[in-house]
C-alpha cells in the first residue's frame, strides 16, 4: 500500500472541514481532503441551502394568499416539479465546483472514505495517508430507527430530491427536520402527519410559541400526534402502514414515511479505536482547543461534536479555532457566545439565550414579557395571524436572558436581540434606540411597552 505524507488530513468537506482545509493550505501546509458524499457537505447539498430554497417558495405562496382582500387578486400554489428544478440549480453542479476550488488551492482531494489505521494515519482505498494532524469533520447522519420495517423509511435527503410529491406523507419526529419539511409538503398540497414519541415538540424553542405555531400549522392541514413512539412499518396495498403508540395500536397510512427523528455524529466507519480517538455522548471527545482528549494529533469540528449545537455558524467558528491551533499550536479556544437559531417554517420561529424553564431551574430572578403580536400593523399589512414573542429580562441588570420570537422576519429580529445580549445592552436602552420605521426591527420597541 502506497504511503503519502501531508501536514494535515481533513475528513469531510462541509462547512467545518472545508474551512480547516482552506485555512491550513493558505498557511502553507500540505493538505489532504477526503469526501465520499459530495464535496460541500450536508448544508449546501442536502440541508440548509436547498431546504431554504424550498421554504422560501412556500413562504412566497402563503404570503401572496394571505393578502386576499387587500388588493392582490388570484391565488398561488406550488408547482413541485418546477420547484425541484429550481432547487437543483443550487445543488447539482456544486460538488464539482467545490472540489475544483480546493484543487486550485493546492489541496489534494480524495473521493474514497477514510478510516483510521493508526493515531495519525488514514486509509483511503488503496492509499495510506499520514499527517502530523488529522481533523474529523464528517458531520452528522440521520439517527436510525431500529423498528421492524425500518428499511421502508425515507430520509430528509430523499425528501429534498423527490421528483414528485406524494399525496400522503408521515414524518416521524418532532424537531427541526419534521416541522420544516412538513410545512413545505403541506404548502405544496400533501396530506401531512407528524408522529412524535413524546409530549413536547421542538424542545429547543419556547413551549408557548411552539404551541401557537402547531395550532397554525394544523389550520394548514398538518396533523400532530404526541406520545406516539413508532412501532413498525409494513407495506399495505401499494402504500406504507406505520404502527405507533402503545403496542403499535395506532395506524397511519402513507405513500412515504420520513425518518425525522434527529441526527447524530457521523462517525461510523472511521474506526476511531484504531486512531485512539475517544467519544463522549456519541461524538468526538475534545478539550477546549477542539483537540481529541485521547489523541493530541486529532482535532474535530462541527456536528461530530455532540456537546455543541449542530448549526452551520457554530461549525464555522469551531473550524476556525481548529485551523489556528493546527497552524500556531494549541492555544486558541472557543469564545463563549450567545447562539441565535431559527426554525424556517412560515411563520419562522427564532430563539436566543435561555428558555423560561432553564432560567427557573437556575434560580434566576427575571421578568417575563410576552404577548400576541398578530394585531400589530406590521403583521396585519401582510395578513399574518400567527405571531408572538417572549422575553426574559433579569431583574437586577435589566439585561436579556433570552428572547423568543414567532412571526415574519423572526430570524432577523433574533439577530438584533443576540447582538444586544453579546454587548450587554439592557432593555431600557434597546427601547430608547432609534430604528428604521416601519420595520420589524422597530417593532422590537412594542415588545417593551
Amino acid at each position: 500500500m502506497k504511503t503519502r505524507k501531508f501536514d494535515v488530513i481533513v475528513l469531510g468537506s462541509g462547512v467545518a472541514g472545508g474551512h480547516v482545509a482552506s485555512r491550513c493550505r493558505k498557511a502553507g501546509l500540505s493538505v489532504a481532503l477526503l469526501e465520499s458524499h459530495g464535496f460541500g457537505g450536508t448544508c449546501p447539498l442536502h440541508g440548509c441551502e436547498p431546504k431554504k430554497v424550498m421554504a422560501d417558495a412556500a413562504e412566497t405562496m402563503e404570503r401572496f394568499n394571505n393578502t386576499s382582500g387587500t388588493g392582490p387578486t388570484g391565488s398561488a400554489k406550488l408547482d413541485w416539479v418546477e420547484l425541484m428544478r429550481f432547487k437543483r440549480t443550487f445543488t447539482d453542479d456544486l460538488p464539482d465546483k467545490i472540489r475544483t476550488h480546493y484543487q486550485n488551492l493546492g489541496i489534494q482531494t480524495f473521493t474514497t472514505a477514510g478510516k483510521f489505521a493508526g493515531p495519525n494515519t488514514i486509509v483511503s482505498g488503496d492509499e495510506l495517508l499520514e499527517a502530523a494532524h488529522v481533523c474529523i469533520a464528517t458531520g452528522s447522519t440521520p439517527r436510525e430507527l431500529q423498528i421492524p420495517g425500518h428499511g421502508h423509511l425515507s430520509s430528509s435527503n430523499d425528501f429534498l430530491a423527490m421528483p414528485t410529491l406524494p399525496e400522503r406523507i408521515v414524518f416521524i419526529g418532532g424537531g427541526f427536520i419534521a416541522f420544516e419539511l412538513a410545512h413545505i409538503a403541506a404548502a405544496a398540497g400533501a396530506q401531512v402527519t407528524i408522529v412524535h414519541r413524546s409530549e413536547r415538540f421542538l424542545k429547543k424553542f419556547d413551549a408557548d410559541l411552539v404551541q401557537r405555531l402547531t395550532g397554525h400549522l394544523e389550520k394548514l392541514g398538518v396533523t400532530f400526534h404526541r406520545n406516539c413512539p413508532p412501532h413498525s412499518i409494513e407495506e399495505n396495498g401499494g402504500a406504507l402502514l406505520l404502527k405507533a403508540g402503545e403496542d403499535g395500536r395506532q395506524s397511519f397510512t402513507a405513500d412515504a414515511i420520513f425518518n425525522a427523528a434527529g441526527r447524530i455524529p457521523a462517525l461510523a466507519g472511521l474506526d476511531l479505536p484504531a486512531g485512539n480517538v475517544d467519544t463522549r455522548n456519541g461524538g468526538v471527545a475534545v478539550n477546549a482547543y477542539m483537540q481529541s482528549l485521547s489523541n493530541p494529533c486529532v482535532f474535530a469540528a462541527g456536528d461530530v461534536i455532540a456537546e455543541t449545537m449542530p448549526l452551520t455558524p457554530v461549525a464555522s467558528v469551531e473550524a476556525e479555532v481548529v485551523a489556528k491551533n493546527i497552524i500556531e499550536g494549541p492555544k486558541h479556544t472557543m469564545s463563549p457566545d450567545v447562539t441565535p437559531f431559527s426554525l424556517f417554517t412560515y411563520p419562522p420561529l427564532a430563539t436566543v439565550g435561555m428558555l423560561e424553564e432553564e432560567a427557573q431551574k437556575q434560580g434566576m430572578r427575571f421578568d417575563v414579557i410576552q404577548g400576541d403580536s398578530a394585531g400589530w400593523s406590521e403583521y396585519q399589512r401582510i395578513g399574518q395571524t400567527c405571531a408572538g414573542f417572549k422575553l426574559l429580562v433579569e431583574k437586577d441588570t435589566r439585561q436579556l436572558l433570552g428572547a423568543h420570537v414567532l412571526g415574519d422576519a423572526a430570524e432577523e429580529t433574533i439577530n438584533l436581540f443576540a447582538l444586544a445580549m453579546r454587548k450587554k445592552v439592557d432593555v431600557d436602552e434597546l427601547r430608547s434606540m432609534l430604528w428604521a420605521y416601519p420595520s420589524f426591527g422597530y417593532a422590537m420597541k412594542y415588545m417593551f411597552r
